[in-house]
């Protein structure tokens, strides 16, 4: 790995884990916000309107902000089946390829996403119950899909071989 990308990773890999919290906080308040709906519905008889709505705006920022940290870490769920099949030679070159087609996957679905948060931006969408506006919601995922060009940019750097922060 080059020395420009090492350094790159050690400056965001605290930016990843700051958003990785914040999905650790999300998911806490999903746990909270489901129980204390539970409660309201069966003891005060008065349920949450809003509740469906939230968790799932909650659940979608909870995976867009650990997607980064994973990503760099190469934490997410892999099929190693193949790759630990191949010759050493090539795990490399394979692992490199991954990667790419990762970069590729994140910058197309970045693209995708931007018309998405644009349209909810320039007309102010709300939700429908709790009338949240969702483009800071909308926000999340074209951020968070170039965060994870990034650091498979960086794993295409590392060229397949080990760093700090795990395999590449």
């Amino acid at each position: 790995m080059s020395e420009f990308s090492r350094r790159v990773e050690v400056f965001l890999e605290p930016v990843f884990l700051a958003l990785a919290i914040l999905a650790a906080l999300a998911g806490a308040a999903i746990v909270c916000l489901v129980g204390a709906s539970v409660f309201m519905r069966h003891f005060a008889n008065a349920p949450f309107r809003f509740t469906e709505e939230l968790v799932g705006l909650l659940m979608t920022a909870a995976f867009f902000l650990a997607l980064p940290l994973v990503t760099l870490r190469a934490e997410h769920v892999r099929i190693r089946i193949f790759v630990d099949a191949l010759p050493p030679r090539y795990r490399g070159a394979v692992t490199v390829m991954a990667n790419l087609f990762g970069l590729g996957f994140c910058l197309w679905f970045l693209w995708l996403t931007m018309p998405w948060f644009e349209f909810a931006f320039q007309r102010g969408i709300r939700s429908e119950v709790a009338r949240l506006l969702l483009y800071p919601w909308m926000l999340l995922p074209p951020l968070s899909l170039l965060l994870a060009a990034i650091a498979f940019a960086l794993r295409c750097a590392a060229g397949g071989e080990e760093t700090e922060t795990g395999p590449a």
